[in-house]
This record gives C-alpha cells, sequence and structure tokens, in this order.
C-alpha cells in the first residue's frame, strides 16, 4: 500500500510538468525537410497566439512563404513576409533553416535623395544589433531579419519578437526617412 501511495504521489508532482512541457513543445519549430510546413507552423501559432491577419502565397506547388498586412497607424500601411529556406545541411538532410523576415515598406527613394535616406537607414543600422535595413534595387525600403532555427528547435514566440522588431524598427525609422526626404 504504501509503495502505491509513493508512485501515485510521484505521479501527480509530476503531472503539472508533463503539461508544461507539451505546451513548450506546442510552440516549437523544428528544422523541415520540405518548403511550407514551417511557414504553415509559424501561420497557425500566430494566428491563434496573436490573432494575426497572414495571406499565404505560393512560390510553387511545394513551397509557400507568408504575407502579413500591417496597418501603420503611425507609419503608412506595409507588408511583412516570412520565408524559411535550408542553410546548412548533414548527409543529405536540412540540418538548419533560416527564417527570412522582410518589410516591405512601400516607401520609395527617388535617386536624388538617396545619399540622405542611406545615411539616415546606417545610423539606425549602427544603433541596433543584428537589424539590417537597406534600400532595394527598385528604390524601395526593406527591413530584413533573420532567425534560425538548429536541431533542437526554435520557440515560435521569436518569430513574433522578430516582427514586433521590426515593426518598432520602421516606426522609429519612418519620421527619419520623411525628413531625409523633404
Amino acid at each position: 500500500m504504501k509503495k502505491l501511495i509513493f508512485l501515485i504521489s510521484v505521479a501527480a508532482s509530476l503531472a503539472p510538468c508533463t503539461v508544461a512541457t507539451a505546451r513548450a513543445q506546442d510552440s516549437k519549430l523544428t528544422v523541415a525537410q520540405d518548403e511550407s510546413s514551417t511557414e504553415k507552423s509559424i501561420e497557425q501559432y500566430l494566428k491563434t497566439k496573436h490573432d494575426m491577419v497572414i495571406i499565404e502565397k505560393n512560390l510553387s506547388p511545394d513551397d509557400l512563404y507568408l504575407e502579413l498586412p500591417m496597418k501603420g497607424g503611425t507609419t503608412p500601411a506595409y507588408k511583412i513576409t516570412i520565408d524559411t529556406q535550408p542553410l546548412n545541411h548533414k548527409d543529405d538532410r536540412v540540418s538548419e533553416r533560416g527564417i527570412r523576415i522582410q518589410g516591405y515598406t512601400g516607401v520609395k527613394v527617388p535617386d536624388a535623395k538617396l545619399e540622405a535616406v542611406q545615411k539616415v537607414i546606417n545610423e539606425l543600422n549602427r544603433d541596433k544589433v543584428f537589424s539590417a535595413i537597406y534600400v532595394d534595387k527598385d528604390g524601395e525600403i526593406i527591413l530584413d531579419w533573420t532567425l534560425n532555427i538548429l536541431e533542437p528547435g526554435l520557440d515560435a514566440e521569436y518569430v513574433y519578437d522578430a516582427l514586433a522588431r521590426e515593426d518598432g524598427l520602421w516606426r522609429t525609422l519612418y519620421p527619419r526617412v520623411i525628413a531625409a526626404l523633404q
């Protein structure tokens, strides 16, 4: 009888740990071998946890990326895209996958103002760790952030965090860009 009571008490004490572990694993992104399951996991997480609007866009029948329309508020509306790609292989399998989060601001920089805007962008890039903001070949200001999924996995909340960081960077940068465009 003592053994039974002991086993029941051990099982009861472990139950909360099991539930917490399961919840943590539910939001864990793992290294996928295909080109769409990670995006679908991110989409499900962002919709469920953060009630975000997400549009699936197909690059090919087997590859998709996610598009998130951003309302703007203090900036004009813009969009953020999320796409993954293999970064490293081991034994013919993907061992590392990158998540690329890009903010397409819709703000075009005319050639005459390019130098002034690049100066503002470069100042922010120097001040913010891991930010990559640039003017693309079509003159649009792009925000770019990359996360890596290694074999142990990555908590999906890091994707949301990167989205929030990009949005914050754009809100910081936008007034400076407008001033440089004057």
